[in-house]
């Protein structure tokens, strides 16, 4: 009977851990898409458009931490079902808004609602799974981020061209109140019991650094990477970050112990999560963009182009699983982040005018990469840290994951641009007559709104510069995913160079002294390896 009532709560747990945790990044991806029909109902200037992605990703980011702290503190239940609570008040709030400040206060508050979700999902899979069937609850854990990420262009352009944009956010709403009722049934409660305070000091210098550099990530493409608001940002993030180091190596209990990155294996699983966001959704953001300003494709049938690289995910994350117990977890990281390379080099050498079949096999190869580690680099990162700290854990690996998609937001972003500029710039010359600001006309062409940017150019010029804005779109697009599978590399040779296999069965305890990096533990004590 107590296996019985044991596996009902562990099911429930994965139940809800999964379905939530398709929505939030769902979230994100899906904003995206709607951001055109609802500049239809609130014809506000762009900064503010950009709010509605970028005040939900800033919020996310910078409290992912905080949730992790208060759900050792207090509870993962309890800050995971509050976080809840909040996400589907908030969607309802961003669904009904009446202007485009209340959809945007809903949209921090979604974010604010996120980060107690995603920092505490991970913990309660810890406490409820153990050995080979742990691995399989992160390998569904993974599949459902995933599909959450890349199905939000195809589920936001068919909830826009149905129901209209609030349904991008509104439904959110029917799967919130179901899983917080499924919640409340069968889930159950833990906490870190050496646990007596938050660390406030840490909280506010990390969550300030984080929300600085998020910011200066997501608004540098607009303001400029080396203009003095930019500069002055990541400046300000620094000095947040220095004086925050310190402070962690005092606290006797701290939101962050900076002793587990001596740790090689766990440095290694941490840095994955962050290649992996740069490599692959930094640029899955932005090839939607190319299906719709290049192709002429509306919202929903980008969406539905997007799916080869959607479709792995199904079938690589319990692939994953099974390859986790059969070899180690240093191969399994770095042969993904190997598919994710050799995906975006065949993006790269796709025609530069070719339709979206000419994508369909590096996204393929793109996508198994990443269903197969997207469970496993969490599964690796939260086995060498013990049960009672895996909210400060999974908050490190929900934290590397958000700043990973926006650093590869902005940094992809910036790669685009530039190339885009050159290329115009370079075609551009060549039409006598066209006086616009170039550098303007190449930022509106990089956002992908290649058919608004040739309005603004004379009648007599409008085709021809046409033609040339979508060359050099293509070209930008093949720039940046000639980055990405650079960065995929870089990783997958950390992966190989950091994540050491078993050797002993020690796990990381608070109050543990540092070891050098020669013989720091480096043993990943995941039952069944």
């Amino acid at each position: 009977m107590t296996s019985k009532l044991r596996l009902s709560h562990a099911a429930g747990t994965l139940i809800v851990s999964s379905v939530t945790t398709f929505l939030l990044p769902l979230d994100y991806t899906v904003a995206s898409v709607a951001l055109r029909d609802i500049h239809r109902d609130f014809p506000v200037g762009f900064s503010d458009q950009q709010w509605v992605i970028n005040g939900y990703t800033m919020a996310f980011a910078a409290l992912l931490m905080a949730g992790g702290g208060l759900a050792d503190l207090l509870g993962r239940r309890k800050v995971f079902l509050s976080g809840l609570a909040l996400f589907t008040a908030a969607s309802l709030l961003a669904g009904l808004a009446p202007a485009m400040l209340w959809l945007n206060l809903g949209r921090v508050a979604q974010g604010i609602g996120a980060a107690g979700m995603f920092s505490s999902s991970l913990a309660l899979l810890v406490q409820e799974f153990t050995g080979p069937r742990r691995a399989h609850a992160f390998a569904v854990f993974g599949v459902a981020s995933g599909l959450g990420a890349s199905l939000g262009p195809f589920i936001g352009g068919l909830a826009v061209d149905l129901g209209g944009w609030r349904w991008a956010f509104l439904l959110n709403v029917p799967f919130g109140i179901a899983m917080l009722v499924l919640g409340l049934m069968r889930t159950r409660d833990s906490h870190d019991p050496q646990a007596t305070r938050l660390d406030l000091k840490g909280l506010v210098l990390f969550s300030g650094a984080v929300l600085l550099t998020v910011h200066a990530l997501v608004t540098a493409p607009q303001t400029g990477w080396t203009s003095p608001t930019t500069l002055a940002t990541l400046a300000a993030a620094a000095v947040l970050t220095l004086v925050f180091v310190p402070v962690e190596l005092r606290q006797p209990y701290p939101l962050i112990d900076l002793r587990l990155f001596t740790d090689r294996t766990f440095l290694g699983a941490s840095l994955a999560p962050l290649v992996l966001s740069i490599a692959f959704w930094g640029l899955f953001l932005y090839t939607p963009l190319y299906f719709q300003g290049v192709l002429g494709y509306s919202p929903l049938q980008a969406g539905m182009a997007m799916l080869p690289f959607a479709v792995p995910l199904f079938g690589a994350g319990p692939l994953g699983a099974r390859l986790a117990h059969r070899i180690s977890s240093r191969a399994l990281l770095g042969t993904g982040q190997l598919l994710v390379a050799a995906g975006a080099t065949l993006l790269a050498c796709a025609p530069l005018h070719g339709d979206w079949t000419s994508y369909a096999i590096g996204g393929l190869v793109s996508g198994l990469g990443t269903g197969l580690i997207n469970g496993e680099m969490s599964n690796v990162a939260l086995s060498i840290v013990p049960a009672a700290r895996s909210g400060m854990a999974s908050g490190i690996n929900s934290t590397m994951r958000i700043v990973g998609m926006n650093a590869g937001f902005g940094g992809i972003g910036a790669v685009l641009a530039m190339a885009v500029t050159d290329d115009l710039t370079a075609r551009t010359n060549r039409l006598h007559g066209l006086h616009h600001n170039l550098h303007t006309l190449a930022t509106d062409v990089a956002t992908g709104n290649l058919n608004g940017t040739a309005a603004t150019v004379p009648a007599t010029l409008r085709e021809g510069f046409r033609t040339a804005a979508a060359h050099a779109f293509a070209t930008g697009m093949r720039s940046a995913f000639t980055v990405g599978a650079c960065v995929a590399l870089l990783g997958a040779a950390t992966s190989f160079t950091l994540i050491r296999p078993p050797e002993t069965d020690t796990t990381w305890e608070p109050g543990d002294t540092p070891q050098p990096a020669e013989t720091a533990l480096s043993g990943i004590p995941t039952p069944g390896r």
